[in-house]
C-alpha cells in the first residue's frame, strides 16, 4: 500500500502491484466505505485495476489529514463489506459487418469463427473499472483459449458498441474512438448515453454475460433503444463480490 499525490487536488491509493480480483475488490471496498462514511472534503473517487484515485477539496481537508483517515480505513476494505454485484446481459451480434474482425481473429489463434464466438459468449466477465472513454468497461474473465495479441496497428475509428478483445481482456467501445482490440461483434445497447438520467450502463464490480443475437434482433433492439423502450436485463445483487479463494485475473 502506498499513497501518491496526484497534483494538489487528489491522491492515488495503491493497494497492490498485480491485476487480480482480490486487489480490485479491496479497491472497490475502499471506495464503498468512503462513500458510506461521507468523508469531509472528498469530492469524487475513481477506481482502477489496483488503485483508487481520491479527489478532495484542500480547503476542507488537508493532504496529510486525508491520508491519515484513509490509512485508518484501509484495514476495513475487504471484499466482504461490498454488497452483492449486478449481473448485466449484453446482447451481441457476432461476425459479419458488425464483428468485422471475428474471422481474422479466429484464424490468428486457430479457431473456427463460430467456435470463437461461442467461447466468447460462454464466459462470465468482471468489470474491473470504467475508463479511457465515458462508459468503456475494462473486463477480465475471458477464456484463456481466446488470448490474442492486440492489433499491431490500432485503427483510428471503432464504432460505438463494438465488442473487442486484446491480450486477456475484453471491452465494449462506448463511443466511436481509436482502438487496438479485435472487434468480434457489436451490441445495440448504449454504454454511454449523456441524455439518460444514468448515462453510464456498466459499473466497476459488475458481472457481464454476452447473449448472441442475429442481425434482425440487433436492428430491432437498436430501434427500441432509440425509442427509449428497451431495458437491458440487469439482476441486482445477484453475485457475491469475491467468492472464497478466488484470485482470477
Amino acid at each position: 500500500m502506498r499513497f501518491l499525490p496526484a497534483g494538489d487536488l487528489a491522491v492515488s491509493v495503491e493497494l497492490g502491484d498485480e491485476i487480480s480480483r482480490e486487489v480490485n475488490a479491496r479497491v472497490l471496498a475502499l471506495e464503498y466505505l468512503i462513500q458510506q462514511k461521507g468523508f469531509p472534503g472528498v469530492l469524487e473517487t475513481v477506481p482502477t485495476f489496483r488503485s483508487l484515485l481520491v479527489y478532495y477539496d484542500p480547503f476542507v481537508v488537508g493532504y496529510d489529514e486525508l491520508v491519515a483517515s484513509l490509512t485508518a480505513l484501509i484495514p476495513e476494505a475487504r471484499a466482504d463489506v461490498l454488497p452483492h454485484a449486478r449481473r448485466v446481459e449484453i446482447p451481441c451480434c457476432y461476425g459479419g459487418e458488425l464483428g468485422f474482425e471475428l474471422d481474422a481473429a479466429a484464424a490468428k489463434i486457430g479457431l473456427a469463427a463460430d467456435e470463437m464466438a461461442r467461447l466468447h459468449a460462454s464466459a462470465d466477465y468482471y468489470v474491473y473499472f470504467v475508463g479511457f472513454t465515458p462508459g468503456l468497461p475494462y473486463m477480465g474473465g475471458m477464456p484463456e483459449r481466446l488470448t490474442i495479441p492486440r492489433l499491431e496497428t490500432p485503427r483510428t475509428k471503432t464504432p460505438a458498441g463494438s465488442v473487442g478483445i486484446g491480450g486477456t481482456q475484453c471491452c465494449i467501445y462506448s463511443v466511436e474512438s481509436p482502438g487496438g482490440f479485435w472487434v468480434l461483434g457489436r451490441t445495440p445497447l448504449r454504454l454511454y448515453d449523456p441524455a439518460s438520467p444514468d448515462p453510464i450502463l456498466l459499473r466497476a464490480g459488475d458481472h457481464v454475460r454476452f447473449r448472441p443475437i442475429d442481425r434482425a434482433e440487433f436492428d430491432s433492439i437498436t430501434a427500441a433503444v432509440a425509442a427509449g423502450t428497451f431495458r437491458p436485463r440487469i439482476e441486482d445483487g445477484s453475485v457475491p463480490p469475491l467468492p472464497s479463494g478466488e484470485r482470477a485475473g
